[in-house]
């Protein structure tokens, strides 16, 4: 009967070539845990936040290369998106649409803000600062993007009517394909409707690692 051993470490974890021979890891109690779990321990997983409390944005009037919400990420970082979420407070024009996104560059800053809040380590000591920008409400043009590609899209057709719960999307990893963004990329979220703009929030929250990891 033999004995199997691991290297014991959770937040700091060595990186070696393509093709090389590594030792497999444990966490401190001797167990292994999912690729996602893993990087939340070591401090790499983030989140950013567009409105905030009880103060909603309002979104913006449909054009290209003027998203409502964006991640920038820069060279030599890459990013797996984890979920996204759009609520809408008020969505009082018809064709309310949202598409979430990806471009093959970062669109850059354009004319707008710094998200709300964010990009911020769910594990709460923080030991890894994001390379990342996360952006709001462009009311000038970004960069244009290139090879741009819609991973998941939700339509309301109505107004808001009396009565309605919840509006907007919860959209996964899976729900979007397993998308890996290899630096210069931009994770984005266009809201739009007709007449009426939709006010809400949105909540982008995703897995942040050297790219060198999977180059």
């Amino acid at each position: 009967m033999a004995d199997m051993y691991g290297l014991a470490i959770v937040k700091t974890p060595s990186r070696v070539a393509e093709g090389s021979n590594i030792r497999q890891r444990l966490t401190r109690d001797g167990i292994t845990i999912p690729y996602l779990e893993n990087l939340a321990m070591q401090g790499r997983i983030f989140s950013a936040n567009m409105g905030t409390v009880t103060t909603p944005l309002t979104f913006l009037v449909t054009a290209a290369n003027r998203p409502d919400a964006w991640i920038r990420v820069p060279d030599g970082t890459a990013i797996l998106p984890i979920k996204c979420t759009v609520v809408l407070e008020s969505a009082a024009g018809t064709v309310t649409e949202i598409d979430v996104r990806i471009c093959q560059n970062d669109i850059g800053n354009g004319t707008s803000s710094a998200a709300d809040v964010g990009p911020l380590s769910l594990r709460t000591d923080s030991p890894v600062t994001s390379g990342c920008t996360a952006r709001q409400l462009a009311t000038v043009d970004t960069t244009a993007e290139t090879s741009p590609v819609s991973l998941y899209r939700r339509t309301y057709a109505r107004a808001d009517e009396a009565g309605i719960d919840f509006r907007g999307i919860e959209v996964t990893r899976e729900q979007m394909g397993y998308p890996i963004l290899m630096g210069a990329a931009t994770w984005e979220v266009f809201i739009a409707a007709t007449a009426t703009q939709a006010t809400g929030y949105v909540i982008m929250t995703w897995a942040e690692v050297p790219e060198t990891d999977f180059s």
